[in-house]
């Protein structure tokens, strides 16, 4: 994923998501340092201000923490808060999108499973 200029999501909440998913996928490990404000800046080319809000965000969210003079730090927590949200999302979003769409498809309950059990092996 990458930053995407054109999207009305604000650049601050994109870099945040890019973050939080590599915290998920294990890219940045507990106690691991994020790259410096510096470096995002000039790797995303955006103001350093938009960086540090994004930091900021994951820092009130408990997935970062700032250490100074040193930078960002992933939380011991980080990972298994992130995985937590996600599953609760996916069992109160996403699952019911799915039933809707397959029920406004006339997809039965049978066929549904059919297809989840062929597309999850």
């Amino acid at each position: 994923m990458s930053i995407n200029f054109d999207s009305s999501k604000a650049i601050y909440l994109q870099l945040a998501d890019l973050i939080r998913d590599s915290i998920m996928s294990g890219a940045l490990k507990s106690g691991e340092a994020i790259p410096s404000v510096r470096q995002m800046s000039a790797d995303y080319r955006l103001n350093p201000q938009t960086i540090l809000n994004a930091t900021q965000l994951l820092v009130n969210e408990g997935l970062l923490e700032k250490q100074r003079g040193k930078g960002y730090f992933v939380t011991d927590p980080a990972q298994d808060t992130l995985k937590e949200s996600a599953v609760i999302n996916f069992e109160d979003v996403t699952i019911p999108d799915m039933i809707k769409q397959a029920k406004m498809l006339n997809v039965s309950k049978d066929q549904l499973c059919k297809l989840i059990e062929k597309k999850f092996n």
